[in-house]
Formats: C-alpha cells, sequence, structure tokens
C-alpha cells in the first residue's frame, strides 16, 4: 500500500497572484503546496526518565512496552478534573491528568519503522510546473555535509518525479540541489506502513526564498545563514493552530520566528493560526532543536532537531511526540 498525503489546506493557491507583489510568493506557494506525511507514529519515550522529562504534565507517569508515557497505577496525580488545570487541555481520567488525544499520540517507537519507497514530485514554488533535472540524494541526519550519501545519486524525471528506496529505521533527509532551487534539506517522515508518495513537493527559488526574508519581517537572506520552513500537525494529521515554536539555547539577534496568519507571514503573532505554518529566519548553522507549545497553558507537544546550513531551505514537519 503507497501512502499519500495531500495538503489539507490548498485554498492558498488561489491568492498567489493577489501577493505575487508582496515578493514572498515562494513562501505562500510552498505553505500552500508542501506534501507532507504527518508523524502520528513515533514513540514519546525509551525510558521512564524521557517521560517526567516531558514536564509537569507527565509527572508520575511510566514508559511503557509500547514507547508511551502512561500513568503509574500506584501514584495517582488527581482525584477532580480541577486538580489538572494548570494543563491545557487535561481532565482527571483513573486518576491521571490525561491530554486531550489531539496532542498525544500513541505510537510506536521510530526506530521500529520499516523500508519503504519513496516517490516525490517536485514542482516550482510558484509556477507550479514540474522541476527536471533536480539531483536528489538520501542522507543520514548525522551527515550533516552528506560526505557520505546512500545510495546513489537520483536526477528528477521530465514530470519532476524522484523515487528511492528508503532503509529501515532511516533518520534524515533529502538533499537536493539545482540552479533552479535554493538547495534544500527536505527532512523525511516515514509513515505506519506502505510507501510514502509525495504528490507535490513545491522548492522556492532562490529570488522566492529571499522574498521569504523580506516579507516576514527581515531584511535580507544572510549568505551565512538558513531558512526553516514548518507545517505543523496533531496527532490526526490535521494542521496544528495555537502551537507557538521556539528554539533551544541562546537565539542569535538575526533570527526570527514567523508565523503565517491571514495567508500572509508575519512576526506579530505568537501561535500558528488554523494552518499550521510558520518557520524561522536567518538560523545559524548547525543542528536546531525546535520546540512546539500548546496556547494556552504551555504543555510540549514537539521537539525536533533540524540541520540548518548555508544558504540552504530546511523544510520539516512538526508533530506531537516527535522527541
Amino acid at each position: 500500500m503507497t501512502i499519500r498525503f495531500t495538503d489539507p489546506v490548498p485554498q492558498p493557491r488561489r491568492w498567489l497572484s493577489a501577493v505575487a507583489s508582496l515578493g514572498a510568493i515562494g513562501l505562500f506557494s510552498w505553505l500552500a503546496g508542501c506534501s507532507v506525511i504527518a508523524d502520528a507514529d513515533r514513540a514519546q519515550c525509551s525510558t521512564t526518565s524521557d517521560c517526567t522529562n516531558r514536564g509537569p504534565e507527565f509527572a508520575g507517569t511510566i514508559c511503557s512496552s509500547a514507547g508511551v508515557c502512561e500513568g503509574d497505577p500506584s501514584h495517582p496525580q488527581c482525584t477532580k478534573d480541577t486538580e489538572c488545570a494548570t494543563i491545557s487541555g487535561a481532565i482527571c481520567t483513573a486518576g491521571f491528568c490525561e491530554v486531550d488525544p489531539q496532542w498525544s499520540c500513541r505510537a510506536a517507537p521510530a526506530n521500529a519503522s520499516l523500508g519503504y519507497k519513496l516517490t516525490m514530485h517536485l514542482q516550482d514554488a510558484v509556477s507550479q510546473k514540474s522541476l527536471r533535472g533536480v539531483t536528489a540524494q538520501l542522507c543520514k541526519k548525522l551527515d550533516v555535509t552528506c560526505d557520505s550519501p546512500i545510495g546513489a545519486t537520483v536526477v528528477s524525471d521530465d514530470n519532476g518525479g524522484v523515487t528511492m528506496q528508503i532503509e529501515a529505521a532511516f533518520d534524515g533527509y533529502v538533499l537536493m540541489r539545482d540552479t533552479k532551487i535554493a538547495p534544500a534539506l527536505y527532512f523525511l517522515t516515514a509513515p505506519a506502513s506502505g510507501d510514502l508518495d509525495l504528490p507535490t513537493v513545491p522548492l522556492a527559488t532562490p529570488f522566492q526564498a529571499n522574498g521569504i526574508v523580506s516579507s516576514a519581517g527581515g531584511n535580507t537572506w544572510k549568505e551565512d545563514r538558513g531558512i526553516v520552513l514548518l507545517n505543523a500537525f496533531d496527532c490526526q494529521g490535521k494542521p496544528a493552530a495555537n502551537l507557538t515554536f521556539s528554539a533551544g539555547g541562546t537565539i542569535d539577534p538575526a533570527t526570527f520566528i514567523f508565523y503565517l496568519v491571514g495567508n500572509y507571514p508575519t512576526t506579530n503573532s505568537t501561535a500558528t493560526d488554523s494552518t499550521g505554518y510558520g518557520g524561522l529566519v536567518n538560523v545559524p548553522v548547525g543542528v536546531t532543536t525546535i520546540a512546539a507549545t500548546l496556547n494556552p497553558g504551555g504543555h510540549k507537544v514537539s521537539t525536533t532537531s533540524i540541520l540548518v546550513r548555508a544558504g540552504f531551505v530546511s523544510y520539516s514537519s512538526v508533530t506531537p511526540n516527535s522527541l
């Protein structure tokens, strides 16, 4: 079986012409057309300490054999809902404060993912034309410059098609280059089962990528920095609103976080809207840890590590429990 996941919010394609004058249509069209697979099958934990480190809402939980943080019957948390008031969306169930299942996925361990066939259909972010001749290499996450790519380099065909075989428990990205696009790192999320077909993968040109920076609130894309574009989803694979992104460590003054609000990027908002889109601009080179917290209440729903390279655009989904 092949898993195909199309963007649940396709309507921004209709207003591309209306915002073309802003110079950031690359951002808008990528956000509108990016096809990702929401990862509702990642493990929350491998040890009980992984649970307690997730925050106060996981106090008293233990890591089950399925990789899920569950309440320890010998240490109940609550007797009534009001005792769970400090945890966003939680209610008292059988002595434990349980978060809405929208944000607490029961998952199989990430390292248990099976091998699968990946098919990507590359398009120009604005014209939607197929991108022929883009080179694609499969790289492990820790191979930050892809010095040891897995398998042969693949070149997209006349229809923008790229097909690769992904090994079991793979954790990494597809590196894509061509003069027509800003160099891209596309981070993969394994399907729960079957193969993965991404029917639309819009990629930004260098001009469009620079438009992202200027329209989102910056001046220019600094040549020694990268851009990170994010799609946020809940456990049902639906776009996630009211999530706030934050980057680990000390934030560089040139780096800023933006969200898509009313179909436009802005730094005046502090959380995602119903599209679940946002990103980081002028991010220093290296591995950046990005956390997503739910508002109100500050319940942490996701932490993920994303590689940033100078002059590259990194594309990634943000899904609950991706620790």
